[in-house]
């Protein structure tokens, strides 16, 4: 995709979700070198449209005038997307070149009471847009290099949760299907804003061990393990909480670990044959 291509430059002005979806496929720096050449109304909607660990890895890579552009057009929900992931240090760079009303707006729509769900956020979660096949899917598994989770959160072109698929699912089924149409619609998740102590009767604890959050529009903004739930209202109760999973999915869970870690292992052998063809 070259800069100067007229046709180029109207697919990313015209279709910033579908120009995304494609640019996530690329490597970063490919991805970094051209939004650098590009306008930044061009390159804005595009990178807000990314999600969110593609969109870090490319900013990351961006020059320090670019990086100072964005941070100052993009939305506060882009932005809050991006913030996320991170480092305490980069924060600080991002927040420092914020002129104050977004760097207020980006601070009040990041604040969670300390008693809240948000206060607990994780927000690494392994998700997907409803619109890409599953082949692609599978393409886009075969480069990261963390263990997945069992569950892929998928969401829309508004980062909206919308749906779950099982990892395993994903390789029994016919690689042209979208994910939209193979999804579970029908996905508990957890609100940033309510209490953190009320979550212990959450119903999704009853089959999951980890379960998404939103805000209160419905983005998808990490997730919260059960295990880091107990740990902290444990401690801060004094009490010892049971786990309603222990029994009842016990043998579930081996089986779900067990798969998770034979898909990374088959993932890190297509990995490294195709390193061994270059």
């Amino acid at each position: 995709m070259k800069v100067d291509n007229p046709l180029s430059r109207e697919f990313l002005t015209s279709y910033p979700n579908e120009a995304a979806r494609v640019l996530e496929q690329v490597p970063d720096e490919h991805v970094a070198a051209l939004f650098n050449a590009l306008p930044l109304q061009i390159c804005s909607p595009v990178l807000a449209a990314m999600v969110p660990e593609k969109a870090v890895a490319c900013f990351l890579m961006f020059s320090d005038a670019l990086m100072a552009k964005l941070v100052s057009v993009l939305p506060i929900v882009s932005l809050a997307r991006i913030y996320r992931l991170l480092s305490s240090t980069k924060q600080a760079e991002l927040l420092a070149v914020l002129s104050d009303k977004p760097r207020s707006q980006l601070r009040r729509y990041m604040a969670y009471s300390p008693t809240s769900a948000g206060a607990l956020l994780n927000p690494v979660v392994d998700l997907l847009p409803e619109n890409i096949t599953v082949a692609d899917a599978i393409r886009r598994f075969e480069k990261v290099e963390h263990t997945l989770a069992c569950d892929i959160y998928i969401v829309n072109d508004a980062h909206k949760l919308t749906g779950v698929v099982e990892l395993g699912k994903l390789f029994i089924t016919s690689h042209h299907v979208l994910l939209r149409t193979i999804m579970k619609r029908k996905t508990l998740s957890i609100p940033a804003h309510v209490n953190a102590s009320s979550l212990l009767l959450h119903p999704g604890w009853k089959t999951h061990r980890r379960l998404p959050m939103v805000e209160r529009d419905g983005t998808l903004i990490g997730a919260l393990d059960y295990s880091y739930l107990q740990e902290t209202l444990g401690e801060s109760d004094g009490m010892v909480m049971n786990d309603p999973l222990e029994n009842m999915l016990s043998l579930a869970g081996l089986y779900w670990l067990s798969l998770a870690q034979l898909l990374d292992s088959v993932l890190g052998i297509a990995r490294a044959n195709r390193g061994d063809k270059k």
